[in-house]
C-alpha cells in the first residue's frame, strides 16, 4: 500500500493541475491527496508514502530538482502526518494532541517572524484549523479508524474526512508560508521583500480559496475511498 500510494502521488504531481481564478499557480493536486494518506494508512505509513512520492515527484520529470524546491518537500508529509494523527488512536499518546502540537507550533512560528508580527490576522484560517484538531480531533480519530474494524456511518465519515484534510492542507499552507519567509531572498528580488506583510494579506483570499477547494478535492475523493476499503476488509 505504501508503494501503490506512494506512485499515485508521482502520478498525480504530473497532471497540469487546476488553475487559480483570479490569481496566478494552479491548485496541485497531490498535494490535495496527502492528508488522505494519512487518513488511510495511519500517522506513520501514510506520511512515509507520502515522503517516498513527493520525493520521486521532485527527482523525475516533470518534477524540478532544485534547492529551491526541495525546501518545500516536507510541507505534504506533514500535512499526511497531521491527518493521520487526527485519524489513529494508535499511538501511545492521543494522535489529536501531537497533531495539535504540530499545527499550534506553525502558529506561533508565524508570529515569530518579522512578517508575522506585521500580518498578525493572517493566521486566522490556521488557527480554525487548530480549534477544529482541539475540538474534533478526538472524536475524527473514532469515526475514522479503519484498522478497528468498526464500521462508521456514511454521514460522520462526510464530516471527518473535510475537517482532517482541511486541517493537514492548513498544516501544510503554513510550513510553506514559513519557509518562504525564511529563504526569501532565494524566491524575489530584495526591493520587494519589505512588503511581504502586505503581500501575504493580499493574496490571503486567495489562499484560503485555494485551501478550501482542495479539502474539496480532498473529500470527493476519500469518502468513497474510504467506504470502498471498509467494504472490501482491507487490511490497513
Amino acid at each position: 500500500m505504501i508503494s501503490i500510494l506512494a506512485a499515485i502521488y508521482v502520478i498525480i504531481s504530473a497532471l497540469p493541475g487546476i488553475p487559480i481564478i483570479g490569481g496566478k499557480g494552479k491548485i496541485d493536486l497531490s498535494a490535495s491527496i496527502a492528508p488522505l494518506f494519512g487518513i488511510i494508512l495511519g500517522p506513520w505509513k501514510g506520511p512515509l508514502a507520502t515522503l517516498i512520492g513527493v520525493f520521486l515527484a521532485w527527482l523525475l520529470p516533470p518534477g524540478s530538482p532544485s534547492f529551491h524546491s526541495l525546501l518545500f518537500l516536507p510541507a505534504p508529509v506533514l500535512s499526511s502526518l497531521v491527518a493521520g494523527l487526527m485519524s489513529s488512536r494508535k499511538v501511545r499518546i492521543p494522535g489529536w494532541t501531537i497533531a495539535s502540537c504540530i499545527l499550534g507550533a506553525l502558529v506561533i512560528g508565524w508570529y515569530v517572524t518579522w512578517v508575522g508580527q506585521k500580518a498578525p490576522l493572517y493566521p486566522i484560517p490556521h488557527i480554525v484549523a487548530l480549534v477544529l484538531v482541539l475540538v474534533l480531533g478526538k472524536w475524527s480519530s473514532q469515526v475514522l479508524e479503519l484498522r478497528e474494524g468498526k464500521e462508521a456511518s456514511m454521514v460522520k465519515r462526510s464530516i471527518a474526512v473535510p475537517i482532517v484534510s482541511y486541517c493537514g492542507l492548513m498544516t501544510d499552507h503554513m510550513y510553506g508560508n514559513l519557509t518562504f519567509i525564511t529563504f526569501a531572498e532565494l524566491f524575489m528580488s530584495l526591493k520587494y521583500i519589505p512588503g511581504l506583510p502586505a503581500i501575504f494579506m493580499m493574496v490571503l483570499p486567495i489562499s484560503v480559496t485555494e485551501r478550501l477547494l482542495m479539502t474539496v478535492i480532498a473529500s470527493l475523493i476519500g469518502i468513497p475511498l474510504l467506504k470502498a476499503l471498509q467494504a472490501l476488509k482491507i487490511q490497513l
